[in-house]
């Protein structure tokens, strides 16, 4: 099964550090990740030296799934063109369109 997570909740940070991407770095997930779309507070984990965006975009690198912030939220925050290369800013089109040409099954909010 391949899914897209979207985070937005407080826990996003606790859920990706000690259950998703310990997972997936052990090919033990049980789905293929083919993407993830961050909004409200999580856009902050991708601002360079974050240690969570810089284990996600290695990740994301290795495995070929994509990462998009949200680019309102980015732009609420202040942070607009300022994340970890190769993180993409967009919206739920954007979403759409990559997870329609990824196949996802599955679209997990969290």
């Amino acid at each position: 099964m391949k899914v897209v997570y979207v985070f937005e909740s407080a826990n996003a940070s606790l859920i990706l550090d000690r259950m998703i991407i310990p997972q997936v770095s052990r090919g033990e997930h049980g789905a293929e990740v083919v993407g993830m779309f961050f909004l409200a507070d999580t856009v902050f984990f991708f601002l360079p030296e974050h240690p969570l965006g810089e284990k996600l975009t290695a990740l994301a690198s290795k495995l070929g799934f994509f990462i998009v912030c949200c680019d309102f939220c980015c732009e609420q925050r202040n942070i607009a063109g300022r994340l970890y290369p190769g993180v993409r800013e967009g919206c739920f089109p954007d979403l759409y369109r990559l997870a329609g040409e990824k196949g996802a099954d599955q679209v997990i909010t969290l």
